[in-house]
């Protein structure tokens, strides 16, 4: 058992100072961490709802509707 726990902190350490000194393990960290927040957050739903009432709301404007989107 306490081997097992000298290997976990060894590697706990290596870990930290790969961390520490490798700044695409930093950067991929925080994209991971902001993507879990989001998911979990509920943003990324409200912004694929905002998204899906922007692409109804273009498709259902016709082209001579006042407000209609710029014909392309």
């Amino acid at each position: 058992m306490e081997n097992l726990l000298q290997d976990l902190t060894k590697q706990a350490k290596g870990g930290l100072t790969l961390f520490r000194n490798n700044p695409t393990v930093q950067y991929g960290v925080l994209g991971v961490y902001l993507l879990l927040l989001l998911l979990f957050s509920g943003l990324l739903t409200s912004a694929w709802v905002a998204l899906g009432v922007g692409i109804g709301w273009a498709i259902g404007k016709g082209p001579d509707d006042e407000n209609a989107p710029p014909a392309t």
